[in-house]
């Protein structure tokens, strides 16, 4: 195959000269300006759009009435301005929702401490109204009889008396 291409390369050599391989040079050179003149435009026209439809989002390509802003600003700044505040907004509004949260849990650990505490205070007073109880269980005689103490007790451990 190279000596295929090298063979056709020395056939034009011997019949054009010189003149033919810089005009195939010339040509190679311009085809490669063009792609990348192309490529150029594109990319020019892609970034046009892509800022055409941000600002559009931002809320200032049009006004109300849908026509375009004439306004005495150089060219974008209405759009930046919108952009930069819509981020600021962004970012005003994750830090609000953070402080938001934070808020949030250490009100929650607050709570579930209170009521640790309360349930510990419970705790102990249920296992003293308990052993108040079985105290005057111990207390009943044989005619199963009960006082006003042992009915005490059974309204302290239902939790219908205060504790002591």
């Amino acid at each position: 195959m190279i000596r295929l291409i090298a063979g056709a390369f020395a056939a034009l050599h011997k019949w054009a000269g010189n003149s033919w391989l810089v005009l195939i040079a010339l040509g190679i050179a311009m085809a490669v300006l063009y792609v990348d003149d192309r490529r150029v435009r594109a990319d020019r026209d892609a970034w046009a759009s892509w800022a055409r439809e941000t600002c559009a989002h931002a809320g200032t390509g049009t006004d109300a009435t849908g026509k375009p802003h004439k306004v005495a600003m150089p060219r974008g700044a209405v759009c930046r301005e919108a952009v930069r505040d819509l981020a600021k907004f962004r970012a005003d509004t994750l830090a609000g929702t953070a402080r938001l949260l934070a808020a949030a849990a250490a009100e929650h650990d607050a709570k579930a401490t209170r009521d640790r505490t309360a349930a510990q205070a419970e705790s102990g007073s249920r296992a003293a109204a308990l052993t108040t109880m079985e105290k005057a269980d111990a207390q009943i005689r044989n005619d199963d009889r009960v006082d006003g103490s042992w009915f005490a007790a059974l309204n302290r451990l239902g939790g219908m008396q205060p504790r002591d």
